[in-house]
């Protein structure tokens, strides 16, 4: 199995703790799709030429990720500010998200070439993001291996999540984090496209719906938790590879809540040396 992740690599600032982390969606995902025994697992994306840049690459290698294709741009690598509350929460301040050289981040030819000789290819939704950068890398039709996409919070398109409303029947798996709501919404949307719809609950656990059918996972319980930055795309990933794999979406729902509640019990989206 070979996958590729494109998106987002940041570093995320602890104010509180008053320490940094490697991070990023799309970074995270590939991180833990390698530690849930995927063979090949590529990154591509953007850093910049600061220190911050240069230190993206060192936990890469360290876990076996391919990153030959992160491209080194002028100027300052993404950042993230976050708070960590209490029973793990954490909130983002405003003004704390500076997309940098991400800005500018542009997929070219070969990046497209080298996309296409994998076999699942993993992208994400960013609202920062244009509609033609989103179309090339999600939906475009030379890719033909399978899609996954992280829509991201549903809460937070105020057009109802028309993208994934309108791409859904192309994509293979479509993740999305909500609510009872949420799933209320998709669950028509399902029973007319051939992929998954995955609802991430947070605390709640998650939820497939698989051509109308509902299928659900509790949490798993964390007796010590300390901070849910990176819950999610540890989920994705050990539900991504572990679907692909098997083909049977409990298994994966239930692997998927394993590998989040490992992250769960200590700073950083994975366990790292700072």
């Amino acid at each position: 199995m070979k996958i590729v992740s494109v998106g987002e690599i940041t570093i995320d600032h602890y104010l509180d703790q008053e320490v940094s982390f490697v991070g990023g969606i799309s970074l995270n995902f590939a991180v833990h799709a390698k530690r849930c025994g995927t063979d090949t697992v590529s990154l591509v994306s953007c850093v910049g030429t600061d220190e911050a840049g240069i230190r993206i690459f060192r936990p890469l290698t360290d876990e076996g990720v391919d990153a030959s294709y992160v491209t080194i741009l002028n100027g300052k690598t993404a950042t993230c500010d976050i708070h960590v509350q209490d029973y793990a929460e954490r909130s983002y301040p405003s003004g704390g998200y500076h997309l940098n050289v991400l800005a500018d981040f542009q997929l070219s030819d070969a990046d497209l070439a080298f996309i296409g000789q994998h076999d699942i290819l993993v992208s994400m939704v960013d609202q920062s993001q244009s509609a033609v950068f989103f179309n090339r890398v999600s939906t475009d039709t030379a890719f033909a291996g399978k899609r996954v996409v992280d829509f991201g919070d549903w809460s937070d398109y105020r057009d109802g999540c028309n993208r994934l409303l309108s791409c859904a029947d192309k994509l293979d798996i479509a993740f999305v984090s909500g609510s009872q709501a949420t799933i209320d919404r998709l669950r028509p949307l399902s029973i007319n496209v051939r992929g998954l719809i995955v609802v991430t609950l947070g605390a709640g656990g998650s939820v497939a719906l698989h051509q109308g059918r509902l299928l659900s996972q509790g949490a798993i319980p964390v007796s010590n938790p300390v901070d849910s930055t990176g819950c999610g795309d540890a989920f994705q990933a050990a539900f991504t590879v572990h679907y692909f794999r098997t083909g049977d979406i409990n298994e994966a729902l239930y692997k998927g809540a394993v590998q989040a509640a490992l992250v769960l019990q200590h700073y950083g989206a994975f366990s790292q040396t700072v």
